[in-house]
């Protein structure tokens, strides 16, 4: 007896997602929306539903993120993802990061806190659950609701349990070191990224290490923590961004960073080389990454003596973070700048 086939939309959706993890974003969304019309044809409703999801994570994964964000709410109002809480934690948790990207940041907690209860309390939904903790931190620390967020972080450290795979308590680990850095807790925030370095591997993943060693970099930057730990993190995200090729998105955020070290190093033509280009191109990035780049090439700027160009920038920046909905970031800015004219004798040296 023959054995049975798989579907024909079953093969056309594996082949998909086997694209997708090649980074061949533009066949998986095709060969993925040709699987949906066939699992249509079929009447598989979920595998029509787990097809649109794999066509918004080509979305996401390409930095189209207005695309993604109508695909994920088109997904999140679907009648099958009312039924199934499996399906509405999956789709609100894409909406929130949607949100998120977009600089929407109070909308993206919501939704990220929804999401995580509507797979709380099932173990058989943990790894959405996570997912969905990890949007709503991030959505938080963002907004820099510090305390909210690391109230969130130890929810989330109990779900990390030996049952998870390393790849995924890496990411939770990776998380929660970035809020401990934000809230100055400096050491957890080393430790818990040596928790996610050990447990992440750029053989598996090089394009997750990228993103990971760029965000650890950013966040000890952050910290002001210029030193050979932080130029090693850099130095490991700027190689895997190479062999991954990465959008340009990833580029600007990369050089970014590349150019935040320069600063904290002293070396401002560098840093000023780099941010001048990359401010002239920053409507690419998410609204509060191009308002943190502004930020630094204001202090660039200022520290180089350019102290009109300087001036108007701070302004831009002021003004991205607002756009953002970050007013207390932009009002940083503006102390920022008050308190240097108040240390070099005022704005008008008096």
């Amino acid at each position: 007896m023959q054995s049975p086939h798989l579907a024909s939309h079953l093969v056309a959706g594996l082949t998909a997602r086997a694209k997708w993890k090649e980074r061949d974003f533009d066949e998986a969304f095709r060969l993925a929306d040709e699987a949906a019309g066939l699992a249509t044809i079929a009447g598989d409703d979920e595998s029509w539903w787990n097809m649109r999801y794999l066509q918004a994570e080509c979305l996401r994964d390409q930095g189209r993120i207005e695309e993604y964000l109508s695909l994920a709410m088109e997904l999140n109002d679907h009648t099958l993802t009312a039924s199934s809480p499996e399906l509405g934690a999956k789709a609100g948790t894409m909406v929130a990061v949607a949100l998120q990207g977009l600089g929407r940041l109070p909308e993206a907690a919501t939704m990220a806190a929804d999401a995580a209860k509507l797979a709380a309390g099932d173990p058989d939904l943990v790894y959405v659950q996570i997912l969905a903790q990890r949007a709503l931190i991030a959505a938080l620390a963002e907004s820099r609701l510090l305390d909210d967020a690391w109230r969130e972080c130890l929810a989330l450290e109990t779900l990390l349990t030996d049952d998870v795979d390393e790849d995924t308590a890496g990411k939770g680990y990776w998380v929660i070191g970035n809020v401990a850095f934000l809230a100055d807790r400096v050491a957890d925030g080393g430790l818990y990224h040596d928790l996610a370095a050990e447990r992440l591997s750029p053989s598996k993943d090089v394009d997750l290490w990228a993103r990971f060693n760029r965000a650890s970099a950013e966040m000890r930057l952050q910290a002001k923590l210029s030193d050979a730990a932080t130029l090693r993190c850099i130095e490991r995200a700027e190689l895997a961004t190479d062999i991954v090729g990465g959008s340009e998105r990833d580029h600007l955020e990369m050089s970014l960073v590349r150019a935040h070290w320069y600063f904290l190093s002293g070396d401002l033509q560098q840093a000023a080389g780099i941010l001048e280009p990359l401010c002239a191109r920053s409507s690419i990035l998410a609204t509060q990454t191009s308002a943190e780049a502004h930020f630094l090439f204001a202090r660039t700027l200022l520290e180089s003596d350019r102290r009109d160009d300087a001036l108007a920038t701070f302004e831009e920046a002021a003004m991205l973070f607002e756009q953002a909905a970050l007013p207390e970031r932009s009002a940083a800015v503006r102390e920022y700048l008050r308190h240097t004219d108040e240390q070099r004798g005022g704005p008008h040296g008096g």
